[in-house]
């Protein structure tokens, strides 16, 4: 039983390496404009198509691909939440960025305008993240262009809220 854990880990760890090759190449090549739904797009298609091809082969017992599987979509999954698209949206890597482009130590006033200037301004950030919940449905736009929250939007909100309640996490992004 020792040895098909193994077995599987070590599969699933391939799975996913292979994921990130194609993933990078996807967005090298075209990339979409959300990161967060793109990839989850991509790894839905690629799993799938490795459950077509181990349906007709018989080099694995089908019960160990399809928990291969399972586990390796569940990783794909835990690293595009954590990894490509935290470096997509982070102020975190903003703000260590705008340090490591510096030859001096940066005061919070200038680490607050480089941030202004390159996460809001270049990057556009704020049309960036509209287009998002456009295209998920909790904002739309009304006929004067201003937007607002849909019912989707406002449950979503509520669910954030509580979540950051219930997590004891700041909460002055979402209830302002």
């Amino acid at each position: 039983m020792l040895l098909n854990i193994a077995k599987q880990i070590i599969c699933s760890v391939i799975i996913l390496i292979i994921f990130c090759i194609i993933f990078a190449i996807k967005r090298n090549v075209i990339p979409g404009d959300i990161i967060f739904y793109e990839s989850f797009q991509i790894a839905f298609v690629y799993i799938f198509i490795l459950f077509l091809i181990s349906n007709f082969t018989i080099m694995f017992p089908k019960k160990f691909i399809e928990t291969t599987l399972y586990s390796s979509f569940l990783l794909i999954i835990l690293f595009n939440v954590t990894i490509p698209t935290i470096l997509d949206r982070s102020v975190s890597v903003t703000v260590i960025g705008s340090l490591k482009k510096s030859d001096v130590p940066l005061s919070l006033e200038e680490i607050r305008n480089n941030f202004q200037e390159i996460y809001v301004l270049q990057q556009d950030a704020v049309n960036i993240r509209l287009k998002e919940q456009i295209a998920n449905g909790n904002i739309q736009r009304n006929d004067e262009g201003n937007f607002y929250l849909t019912k989707k939007g406002e449950l979503t909100s509520q669910i954030m809220l509580g979540m950051s309640n219930a997590f004891n996490v700041n909460t002055a992004y979402i209830d302002q």
